[in-house]
């Protein structure tokens, strides 16, 4: 006689669709990717009519000034290395950062230390989870928001 199963009580829920770590990584680091080749091909930068460095965000079609996006993903890996003790630092996205707030040119040994940097931000990016991932953009945003005030 066939073994007959219990129903379930339990009602079904579509839980919302998310985009996997890897792609969500790929997401982020592809406008800085994009200012890194721009640097290289052409020697420029796309500035603001102000003469702010600016990228195009393609998940949104929004534009954002360069230097404080680069600075906030400093922040966040550098955070991440502090919480899963890691001797990791973003050193060169912050010199990139610097240099772009403040206009100072973009030498070879920096772009060769971003070369070197940009696989480790993958890796780490890529191996995060869901909710790691948004408490350390929560915490950046935090911190942020507190460089910020006077």
């Amino acid at each position: 006689m066939p073994h007959a199963r219990k129903p379930r009580n339990k009602a079904y829920r579509l839980r919302p669709a998310r985009l996997p770590m890897l792609i969500k990584t790929q997401q982020t680091l592809a406008p800085l990717e994009a200012i890194i080749d721009q640097m290289e091909r052409d020697g420029t930068v796309t500035v603001d009519p102000r003469g702010v460095p600016v990228f195009h965000c393609v998940a949104d079609g929004e534009w954002y000034a360069s230097a404080p996006a680069i600075a906030g993903m400093a922040d966040f890996f550098d955070m991440w290395a502090t919480r899963h003790d890691s001797p990791f630092k973003a050193t060169a996205l912050r010199q990139l950062a610097k240099r772009l707030d403040v206009g100072m040119p973009i030498d070879g040994p920096l772009m060769a230390a971003l070369h070197a940097e940009i696989p480790a931000l993958r890796r780490i990016g890529a191996g995060l989870t869901q909710a790691d991932a948004s408490d350390l953009l929560r915490q950046t945003q935090i911190l942020a928001e507190m460089e910020a005030r006077p």
